[in-house]
């Protein structure tokens, strides 16, 4: 009996040792296939973490990337047309060029895209490239001639006259690039296509200014508002002082010949020192600023002419010389945002006085890619613009308030001025300006433009010469 029980407990043992043998073999297997699992989650995590590192670097590059931009559509009217055609259906007198573009002979109003533009910046920490471009429509109106040199041919050089149409298509605004110290974080240099350093209203965007365009003095001294060259740049951060924030500089030298392919080797130096006092208690602000510009225009005629005893007079001898083109410029603004009921209100002004060499029929700046071959003619320049800006922050709108003139010769007055590009332009504006959204904007304004009486016709009279724009904006 003994025995039996003995065998029965052994074969019980047995079976148990045999069972726990199978259970560990299992478990061996279960962790062997969960350990191959572990493995394959591990790689698939390693492979994920390496989608993630890469989308993550492409997001960062992306997100260095910005782009924006904006399109102004609009229609211009001039007050009237009637007398001012002469025989064969050309204007006696310009209407629109410094609201927008010359209008066209016997038109009274135009359709018109007057900026659509695209901008992209690529920006680091302490790097910057922007591209912006304009693209507007052909204008047949523009139509130019260019000579080109056929060299095709093996023994002769023969030259061709081919037209292209300006004034439309997609032309650089900027093409900058700007790099910033790490340690200050405070100056920069700028080099490429950019705004020139002078003044407020040039490098205040179109797409923020009250009025539909610039002032005309701007216009015709600096047309384009960028020019070629390189600058210097003091911003001060958050990180100075309170008072060293108050004071920022920009300067350097260009081409001066705007955009264009430089065809000389002299360059032109534009700075500006501002001040920016913020006046917080009062929520008010102050801005202002000196600039300078001091260049040179190389005379390719013999004869120089200034005025003296109140005419034209040419002196001989400055063939090759260099002819100074320098002005000195102050500008203002005071903003006060507590005005009851309206919400703000800025008042804004800039003067200019100078010395500017051009042609007997042009006052404007030097814009071309070629030499003048007519003779330098002198004129001591001078001109400014008053505007205020209400803010109707109720209902969204801006009244706006202007008054710009331009003297393009002092030395001469009324009968004295027998050339029209002498004459003495003033111009009224006022318009309103409604922000539908945040995107998009209304603006109505018009501008009443007076000349000189000059003892030129037309102009013994003030000309019919005044324009309305209607424009929407939209920007993004």
């Amino acid at each position: 009996m003994k025995k039996l029980i003995v065998m029965i407990v052994f074969c019980m043992v047995l079976s148990a040792g045999l069972t726990f043998a199978q259970q560990d073999s299992a478990d061996n297997q279960t962790n062997k296939n969960i350990k191959e699992q572990i493995d394959v989650l591990n790689g698939k995590i390693d492979g994920m973490q390496e989608d993630y590192l890469t989308t993550k670097a492409t997001v960062d590059k992306l997100s260095k990337i910005k782009i924006s931009g904006y399109l102004q559509a609009q229609v211009r009217l001039a007050t009237d047309t009637s007398g001012q055609l002469n025989a064969d259906y050309t204007n006696k007198y310009d209407i629109g060029e410094f609201q927008g573009g010359k209008l066209s002979a016997a038109s009274r109003s135009v359709f018109q895209i007057r900026r659509a533009r695209i901008k992209a910046a690529y920006e680091t920490s302490y790097s910057q490239m922007v591209i912006q471009l304009d693209c507007l429509p052909f204008t047949t109106g523009k139509a130019v001639s260019s000579t080109t040199q056929d060299t095709s041919g093996k023994y002769s050089v023969k030259t061709k006259t081919s037209a292209f149409l300006a004034g439309g298509g997609v032309s650089v605004k900027d093409a900058y690039l700007r790099f910033t110290d790490p340690w200050t974080k405070s100056l920069s240099f700028k080099t490429g296509i950019f705004d020139r350093p002078f003044g407020y209203e040039i490098s205040y965007s179109s797409s923020m200014r009250e009025s539909p365009e610039r002032s005309r003095l701007y216009q015709t001294l600096f047309p384009g508002e960028r020019d070629l060259g390189f600058s210097l740049e003091y911003l001060p951060g958050d990180n100075f002082p309170a008072v060293l924030q108050w004071f920022n500089f920009k300067g350097g030298f260009f081409a001066g010949n705007g955009i264009n392919v430089e065809f000389d080797d002299m360059r032109d130096f534009i700075g500006r020192i501002g001040v920016a006092i913020p006046v917080v208690k009062l929520n008010m602000s102050i801005e202002g600023g000196l600039s300078g510009y001091a260049g040179r225009v190389k005379d390719r005629i013999d004869t120089l002419y200034e005025v003296k005893n109140s005419k034209w007079t040419g002196t001989k001898g400055y063939k090759w010389d260099d002819i100074g083109r320098q002005y000195i410029g102050g500008d203002l603004e005071l903003f006060y945002g507590n005005l009851p009921f309206f919400g703000g209100v800025c008042l804004r002004g800039e003067v200019i006085n100078g010395w500017q060499p051009s042609t007997k029929s042009s006052n404007v700046s030097q814009k071309s890619d070629q030499a003048s071959t007519e003779a330098v003619y002198l004129r001591n320049i001078s001109g400014y613009y008053g505007m205020i800006v209400l803010n109707v922050d109720p209902i969204r709108c801006q009244i706006v308030g202007k008054y710009d003139k331009f003297d393009p010769c002092k030395d001469l007055e009324g009968n004295a001025v027998t050339n029209a590009a002498d004459m003495e332009y003033s111009t009224v504006g006022g318009g309103l300006i409604y922000h539908l959204t945040e995107n998009v904007k209304l603006m109505a304004y018009y501008d009443k433009v007076k000349n000189e009486k000059i003892s030129l016709a037309p102009f013994t009279t003030d000309v019919n010469d005044d324009v309305f724009t209607f424009r929407i904006q939209y920007k993004y």
